[in-house]
């Protein structure tokens, strides 16, 4: 039995030997085979890395926003091979999210990728052949064009990436990987694929669109947008938000901003004329005073890099909310016929612009073929729509003779589909112009600047260079410094006729019965009678009602009260150093100031009164080795202003933004301050407005000193774009309250009489802060309530009352700024 089981199992262990000794012999075969061949082909790759030698371009200067995002370039010429620096960040966190995720840890093999590789192909029977190759193997790939899948060219890949990675850094391997790539429609490297696709330097190109190229290094053909091919672009579109996904995933980008990114359409340089630069004023102001300090060799070839304090998204939101804003103003002063082109022949003309790629949103000119059943045949290329009347609504009536066939006005793109208009609405180019400007009050740091509507039709920069009459922004100045010299917003000023006699150029005679009379001392003065803007008076009212509702007359009456040099001296530590008259109508905004001296003197404000630093958009300056040439910051430190007066004051202007002149502001939801102003003749429009950790100012008018339109107050021209512009900066920022400094009192009062709330008030109470020992002593009662009535009831038929305006002898003023676009922009 014995032997029966030990003859049955012999032939078992000698299989089992002869397998094993086969493994072990095949295993030593095997390993000698792969050492000398990794021997020889390591030889062979020592030769091969000459290949790899290291590219010294001339280097771009650069210009970047805070987060290091370029927004504008200097160079005398864009090259194809850009150094490492001019790679934008977000294309290479875009290809390693994308293509090696490992990229920055390994040494040239990616072990996850290779077992992930492996499992793939094991586990569907070798239908998935992923190669698991990095950047260092798909570089090594992409110089030797040697793309078979054979195991050598694999083994050898991986001997060249672990020796390429030892010679090199990772960040010359990606500016090589950068250079060498194909980008599809025969462009290799990133400079020109930046070009080809977007008519841009590689420096210049956003988020969206790095995203998009780096997703054309799977597949640049059938990725490439400019495929005929309409499922291409999709698939391009596609590809691309695949690479914004993968870069939340690696926490390269905020699901925040990939949610916005995702929703944008593709836009190429050959479908769309021209891109705009995302903060061309600001870049001007760089070029200007680099130029000046550098020279310009230096700035053209020499390579500076100089981070701005713009944050290029609250920009692009301050480009939009301007240009659209102006637009809807400018339709309000009417349609100009002299704009529009006229054509011979309608139906073969072909016009600029016509050949790119429309979205909505875009500009373009149509011809019209003529009008049948209330509405205009137009044509835009091939495409001929139907353009109903309502759409020319705002032109005004008698359209088909304003614009008959072979008329050629400019229209607004309302919808499109795959790149084809399929409604418009008529359009006009604006010729009234705006600012804005927006910092952080803390710091003093410029976030977002535009200098008008378009900076290739102007270079002008309205934010900084143009000094306009400010209008009722004025009046914060004239109520802060009342608040400090002892009123509060529940102190009764009177809103009845008032006429200001200045002693230099009246006389004025006291007559028994109390009135007044006066006689000029010589010809041609006036004395000054201010009015309201509804031309009525409103009696005794609260500060608190006198601000939030803009009344001039008790802002000159406050300002005569208050006394004009310390009002002077109030507008002075916000901020302002132009001058500033000394005469009645500066309550009302009669000086003459910038944007940027208005938005800083509001930033103390918004700082409780400590001075804000003076607005500047340059932080740093460094050259092509990393050497810093120039650094600047700035804090708010100084106590300038009554913490406890201040609050009183942004107590009004919230006021003012809730239920006043800026009642819009409520759209918001946001605790915000601010103020509009209005110059004589609706020549000047504003509103400059705050939240804890934003000012922004906004002006809007015409270069010449012109009416927009009638009634176009700040309400209606300025304070739309802001409210625009603060949608989008505020919920970038934290929601905080406006806080009171300690030791203010809190009150109830009654809105109609100024005095303490009690049951005989109805529906007008405010709450508000008081400095210690001014809470009113009384309460309103049915005696105070019907006083008030009767003063207002005879305000605007009550006579004239004459006050002696006593001009100051001496007025200190600062010096005016010097013109900051030639000189320093951080001075």
């Amino acid at each position: 039995m014995a032997s029966t089981q030990a003859s049955s199992s012999s032939p078992t262990r000698r299989w089992l030997g002869r397998a094993l000794w086969a493994f072990v012999a095949l295993a030593v075969v095997g390993g000698t085979t792969l050492a000398v061949s990794w021997s020889v082909l390591s030889r062979d790759a020592d030769s091969f890395l000459t290949l790899f030698a290291l590219r010294v371009p001339k280097t771009i200067t650069k210009v970047l926003d805070h987060d290091g995002n370029v927004i504008g370039i200097f160079a005398e010429e864009h090259r194809v091979v850009i150094p490492y620096g001019d790679i934008p960040k977000a294309f290479v966190n875009a290809l390693v999210a994308t293509e090696d995720s490992d990229f920055w840890g390994h040494s040239g093999v990616s072990g996850r990728g290779l077992m992930r590789s492996g499992w793939n192909f094991v586990t569907s029977f070798g239908r998935r052949r992923e190669g698991a190759s990095t950047l260092t193997m798909q570089l090594i790939r992409t110089v030797t064009a040697k793309r078979q899948k054979r195991l050598d060219r694999k083994l050898k890949e991986i001997i060249l990436a672990r020796k390429l990675e030892k010679a090199y850094s990772k960040k010359q391997i990606m500016e090589m990987y950068a250079n060498e790539v194909y980008f599809g429609g025969g462009r290799y490297g990133i400079e020109a694929a930046a070009e080809f696709y977007f008519g841009k330097s590689a420096p210049q190109l956003n988020v969206e669109e790095c995203a998009l190229l780096a997703g054309l290094v799977q597949n640049p053909n059938w990725y490439n947008p400019y495929n005929p091919d309409p499922k291409a672009r999709a698939a391009a579109r596609s590809r691309r938000n695949h690479v914004l996904l993968r870069m939340v995933k690696e926490d390269y980008l905020k699901a925040q901003e990939a949610s916005l990114l995702v929703e944008k359409p593709i836009r190429l340089a050959r479908e769309n004329a021209r891109e705009e630069a995302v903060a061309p004023y600001v870049v001007e102001e760089v070029r200007k005073y680099l130029y000046e300090k550098y020279g310009r060799e230096q700035v053209l070839n020499g390579g500076l890099e100089v981070t701005t304090t713009v944050d290029s998204f609250w920009q692009e939101a301050a480009n939009g909310a301007v240009r659209a804003g102006l637009k809807v103003v400018d339709r309000r002063r009417g349609f100009r016929k002299d704009a529009v082109q006229f054509v011979t022949d309608p139906e073969t003309t072909q016009l600029n612009g016509w050949k790119r790629y429309f979205e909505t949103g875009d500009s373009i000119r149509g011809v019209v073929l003529g009008w049948k059943a209330g509405k205009a045949q137009v044509r835009i290329g091939k495409a001929v729509l139907e353009v109903p009347e309502s759409a020319f609504a705002w032109a005004g009536k008698d359209l088909q003779k304003l614009l008959p066939r072979g008329a050629a006005p400019l229209f607004l793109v309302k919808s499109a589909e795959d790149g084809t208009p399929k409604t418009l609405e008529l359009d006009q180019e604006p010729q009234v112009e705006g600012a804005l400007m927006a910092l952080d009050p803390k710091t003093g740091e410029i976030r977002a600047m535009v200098g008008g509507y378009d900076f290739n039709r102007s270079k002008f920069n309205r934010a900084t260079q143009a000094q306009r009459q400010v209008g009722s922004t004025m009046k914060a100045y004239v109520y802060g410094a009342a608040f400090t010299a002892g009123k509060t917003p529940a102190s009764m000023v009177l809103d009845v006729p008032t006429r200001f006699l200045d002693t230099v150029d009246f006389l004025t005679v006291t007559n028994p019965d109390g009135t007044s009379e006066y006689k000029p001392l010589r010809g041609g003065v006036k004395p000054y009678e201010p009015k309201n803007y509804e031309r009525d008076f409103w009696g005794p009212i609260p500060i608190w009602e006198a601000l939030r509702d803009s009344r001039n007359v008790p802002a000159v009456r406050t300002l005569e009260e208050t006394g004009i040099l310390n009002v002077i001296d109030f507008a002075r530590k916000c901020g302002i150093t132009s001058s500033i008259p000394p005469y009645p109508s500066m309550a009302l905004g009669s000086a003459d100031l910038t944007l940027k001296e208005m938005v800083r003197g509001y930033a103390t404000i918004a700082n409780d009164g400590l001075q804000a630093p003076l607005p500047f958009f340059i932080k740093k300056v460094v050259d092509r080795n990393g050497r810093v040439l120039e650094s600047h910051s700035g804090a708010a430190t100084e106590q300038v202003l009554d913490p406890q007066s201040t609050y009183q004051l942004i107590q009004c202007l919230q006021g003012v933004a809730t239920s006043g002149t800026g009642a819009k502001s409520n759209e918001l939801g946001w605790p915000v301050a601010g103020k509009t102003g209005t110059t004589d003749d609706h020549t000047d429009g504003w509103f400059i407005g705050f939240s804890t950790r934003v000012v922004c100012g906004v002006w809007v008018g015409l270069d010449e000193k012109k009416t927009i339109f009638r009634g176009a107050d700040g309400a209606k021209v300025a304070l739309p774009i802001w409210v625009d512009f603060m949608k989008a900066a505020l919920p970038t920022t934290p929601r905080e309250e406006f806080q009171a400094p300690e030791g203010l009192e809190w009150a109830d009062i009654d809105r109609y009489t100024g005095l303490l709330a009690t049951s005989a008030t109805v529906d007008r109470v405010l709450h508000l802060a008081f400095k210690p020992g001014t809470v009113p002593k009384s309460g309103s009662d049915a005696e105070a309530i019907q006083k008030v009535k009767e003063a207002r009831d005879k305000a605007n038929v009550q006579p004239v009352e004459n006050r002696i305006w006593g001009r100051p002898k001496v007025v200190e003023e600062a010096p005016k700024p010097v013109d900051l676009n030639a000189t320093d922009p951080n001075s």
